[in-house]
């Protein structure tokens, strides 16, 4: 089990222990109440696509943020300035016209925290490893932040799981099977701390894991970017 795996579960809150920007620690905080609550709603749907859940996941989110600073903006487009921009499954944005993260300052349409998501298994030929590492072309989800073609601007986001097959321990290894693998390949990309590190395993339909990824950039000021990972299991 995960419980006897290296990891760091002191406390249920992601947070615990990391220096993080109030604004950015509100809205963790919340995704974390808020998931679990979704996890019983989409229980059982082991075949729903990604873009349906992810969907319903923003819906679920805005109708429990109506009293807080900030919503949640399904397919949010990164870059306003180009007509072929990535989108991101989910942004993050302030309720105001201008927000101040650390040193970084957002704008009315800027996310300040976005999210990517990604089913368990992700179905298709040559897709298995998806939610790390795309596979002719830079679709993973920790490789979309790692390249910055993701969260270009953050410093910290999530990753979304969708577990459809198999359970959450079964995951976890073989995901951080996929980045040794990198780091064996390519060790001036991936290393290390790009593996999931446990906070805490199955609470009420919720796992959750962090991983301080190194980004693969020439930006010597923006290397590091911190991703949360929030899984929850549909199998029933």
């Amino acid at each position: 089990m995960l419980a006897d795996l290296p990891q760091n579960n002191s406390s249920g809150k992601l947070t615990e222990g990391i220096e993080i920007d109030s604004s950015i620690r509100s809205v963790i905080e919340f995704i974390e109440i808020h998931f679990a609550d979704f996890s019983t709603k989409v229980k059982g749907e082991i075949s729903a696509s990604e873009k349906s859940l992810t969907d319903k996941l923003c819906k679920h989110l805005n109708r429990k943020a109506s009293a807080f600073p900030f919503y949640f903006q399904h397919e949010n487009v990164e870059n306003h300035a180009s007509g072929n921009s990535p989108q991101t499954d989910i942004g993050t944005l302030s309720d105001s016209e201008q927000l101040i993260v650390g040193d970084r300052c957002y704008n009315e349409f800027d996310s300040f925290f976005s999210m990517e998501a990604k089913r368990l298994p992700t179905p298709g030929q040559n897709r298995e490893k998806e939610y790390v590492i795309g596979h002719e072309k830079p679709c993973g989800g920790i490789e979309r932040f790692k390249k910055g073609i993701h969260g270009n601007n953050l410093r910290f986001a999530a990753i979304i799981g969708y577990i459809q097959k198999e359970d959450v321990n079964h995951w976890f290894l073989k995901i951080n099977e996929w980045i040794g693998e990198l780091i064996t390949a390519s060790p001036n990309e991936w290393k290390e701390n790009d593996k999931l590190i446990v906070k805490e395993e199955d609470n009420e339909g919720l796992s959750k894991f962090i991983s301080s990824n190194l980004r693969i950039t020439e930006d010597e000021d923006n290397k590091i970017i911190d991703l949360f990972h929030f899984w929850i299991n549909l199998t029933d």
